[in-house]
C-alpha cells in the first residue's frame, strides 16, 4: 500500500500544506487504490479530514482512520 507522511512536511509553507501534498501524492500514485496517510494529530489531523470531505464528490473515501499517540493513521481510497 502506497503511504504519505505528512508528519514530515514543512509546515511554514503553503505549497507543503497537507491539501497540496494529498492532491500531489494523487497525481503521483495514481488512482482506484487505497493508501495510507499519517498525520499529526490537530491542524494536519482537522486539514486532511477537511480533505477527505471535500473530494468525496470526486470518489475520495475514508475507509479507516485510527489513532496512534500523537499520529493519525488513515486509510484513504483514492478513485
Amino acid at each position: 500500500m502506497d503511504e504519505l507522511d505528512l508528519t514530515k512536511a514543512d509546515t511554514r509553507c503553503g505549497a507543503d500544506s497537507p491539501s497540496i501534498r494529498l492532491l500531489r501524492f494523487w497525481l503521483e500514485v495514481g488512482g482506484n487504490k487505497e493508501v495510507k496517510v499519517i498525520a499529526l494529530r490537530g491542524v494536519q489531523e482537522d486539514q486532511v479530514d477537511m480533505w477527505i470531505t471535500a473530494m468525496n464528490e470526486k470518489g475520495v473515501r475514508l475507509v479507516n482512520k485510527a489513532s496512534e499517540k500523537d499520529k493519525v493513521v488513515y486509510t484513504i481510497f483514492l478513485p
